[in-house]
């Protein structure tokens, strides 16, 4: 059976398993191939080092049946990054392997250097649902004065095993300037919004996504809540939302207080730090 990519390159993949001896996470045969007739897709996916959920990431992206353009940053220096790259059968609109100026300006890179009516990024050690492309394409197509489609987000453990839901999004309100509410790898942001704002900031490096949502909101930019869940999130220690740095929290403190103030800026903080604590007791019970 062949396998089809969003832009309907045959992909280099046996029955069931890629080159890795792995599943993919999508296991159907595509057989219609999206047209630029619909609203495309960007997607970045920035990787700063090896992780082994990324054949299953670029996997995920295989199985999404809509226009894709894909831009792959590889700061990691792992040859097994470029091997998984290769044996994916994606067919990346633009490449790059070797250092970068971080996660934010890799996001901002990749966005830069490939086409697309709707921009996302997927870490290497997340992975989209089956359809979950798909299934934005279709909200946007019905409500068309909609910038972002943001939906819900599973949690996975290091053995890809569900550990859990994403807790914390909601329905858009001025919340969002207290709390990121948004799940990063389930939100979808029309490109003329994105420009309209500058895009990402890529001097951020823990806040980048909560900081352009708030940028989004604050210019106009039109959230449409989905209860759809559209991607998988791996949570561990070994990840940045497991750390609680100094600049993290600076740069939360910052981002609160612009919109917020001080005190608000402080419980935000806080709150984050012990939500982090919390979450990395219970795995460690």
């Amino acid at each position: 059976g062949a396998f089809w990519n969003a832009r309907g390159f045959k992909l280099n993949r046996s029955h069931g398993v890629n080159r890795f001896g792995q599943p993919p996470v999508c296991h159907e045969e595509i057989e219609a191939v999206a047209t630029r007739s619909s609203p495309s897709f960007a997607v970045a996916i920035p990787i700063g080092a090896w992780h082994p959920f990324i054949p299953a990431a670029f996997d995920s992206l295989a199985c999404q049946d809509v226009a894709l353009d894909i831009a792959l940053l590889d700061a990691s220096g792992d040859d097994r990054v470029a091997a998984a790259a290769d044996a994916s059968g994606l067919q990346f609109t633009y490449r790059r392997h070797g250092a970068d100026a971080g996660q934010s300006a890799a996001i901002g890179e990749g966005w830069q250097n490939t086409g697309g009516d709707i921009a996302f990024w997927l870490n290497g050690d997340d992975r989209l649902k089956p359809g979950a492309l798909e299934t934005v394409r279709s909200i946007l197509e019905q409500h068309t004065d909609a910038d972002i489609v943001y939906g819900h987000s599973d949690f996975i453990d290091s053995s890809g095993k569900l550990i859990g839901v994403h807790d914390q999004v909601a329905e858009m309100s001025d919340l969002l300037y207290r709390s990121n509410i948004v799940s990063q790898p389930s939100c979808f942001v029309r490109r003329a919004a994105l420009d309209a704002v500058g895009g990402i900031n890529r001097d951020l490096q823990y806040v980048m996504d909560w900081d352009l949502w708030v940028r989004l909101r604050l210019n106009g930019a039109r959230f449409l809540h989905t209860h759809h869940t559209l991607s998988a999130v791996y949570i561990g220690d070994d990840t940045k939302t497991g750390e609680i740095p100094a600049r993290r929290l600076k740069e939360v403190y910052d981002l609160v207080r612009r919109t917020s103030g001080h005190w608000s800026a402080f419980k935000s903080t806080a709150s984050l730090a012990a939500h982090t604590l919390d979450n990395r007791w219970r795995r460690a019970r």
